[in-house]
């Protein structure tokens, strides 16, 4: 298989929600906040290209800013339009050529890229592609427990609950769900999450191929590569230390093993190759960038309470 990281989206997110119980002053030196607190995201995906001829996502982004209102697209710094149909578009694909979308869970900046508004409608933008998501994050998703609160946006639903033969739940904890490709329920940032576990293929990044022998797309579990300590995790993980336990099994493997592992919202880093290290747990040997140097930088929109872009 060819996997090719691609950036779904570009968004702010405040950091306090982002390394939980990580004090500011720490988590400020890697990802510098803006005036308004909100550190700068990625909404990574991944194209996959099976040796059979199918192509497929990992991941679907945030979608198009402008199905956003002016609100939201204030509150997360989000747009301009959408960065993952746009980078398709240049690759010389467009919606009908995706064959299949694996979610790691159905928060809205993961899954909001399935919907595309029509008409102030919520259709589905990959009409032809079977949606992989676990059945028990599909269940807390539409389940409506106060407990969730805001966690699920529904318009992105929408559409999957509009075309239930566009989606195949996933029951297992560990499922080969295409060729190569596997979706290992991890609980922690959800109850239903799931790590995407990629079997051997060549991975296609800022111009250069190598060749690579697994790569682990962690999710919310390990979202950037300033979370590889383990009591380094977001504010919003529902099952806390299920992600500290996913992480004490899995980085050790993914280190020893020499797989990649794919970060879902590193603004500077796709993936990265990952070593112990006595005094940090983890730390990175070799990155695979973003493309885009200092996109992660506090500089960039730093302070600015409002979008660089307009309709």
């Amino acid at each position: 298989m060819r996997m090719t990281p691609i950036v779904g989206s570009r968004f702010r997110t405040d950091g306090g929600t982002m390394f939980g119980i990580v004090p500011r002053v720490i988590w400020r030196k890697a990802m510098p906040p803006d005036r308004s607190n909100r550190v700068a995201e990625s909404a990574n995906c991944i194209l996959i290209e099976l040796d059979d001829g199918r192509r497929g996502i990992v991941e679907a982004g945030c979608g198009d800013a402008r199905d956003f209102d002016a609100r939201e697209r204030r509150i997360h710094a989000l747009g301009p339009g959408s960065p993952l149909m746009e980078t398709l578009e240049r690759m010389g694909l467009d919606a009908a050529d995706i064959d299949f979308v694996v979610l790691s869970h159905l928060h809205w900046d993961h899954v909001g890229g399935v919907c595309s508004m029509v008409d102030g409608r919520p259709t589905l933008t990959f009409l032809n592609a079977m949606h992989y998501v676990h059945a028990v994050e599909w269940a807390a998703a539409g389940g409506g427990d106060p407990l969730l609160y805001k966690s699920y946006p529904q318009r992105p639903l929408t559409p999957l609950r509009e075309h239930p033969d566009r989606v195949h739940f996933v029951e297992a904890d560990d499922e080969e769900v295409l060729p190569g490709i596997r979706m290992v329920r991890s609980s922690g940032h959800t109850h239903g999450h799931c790590a995407v576990v990629l079997g051997e293929g060549e991975l296609s990044a800022n111009g250069a191929s190598r060749a690579v022998r697994r790569a682990v797309f962690a999710g919310d579990n390990c979202p950037t590569q300033h979370h590889l300590r383990m009591v380094f995790q977001t504010a919003f993980d529902t099952h806390p230390l299920d992600t500290r336990a996913w992480k004490r099994r899995w980085l050790p493997e993914i280190a020893e093993s020499g797989d990649l592992l794919l970060f879902c919202h590193d603004p500077d880093a796709f993936g990265a190759w990952i070593r112990p290290d006595p005094k940090k747990e983890f730390v990175v040997v070799e990155a695979v960038g973003s493309g885009e140097p200092g996109a992660g930088s506090g500089e960039r929109g730093a302070g600015s309470e409002e979008p660089t872009w307009s309709d």
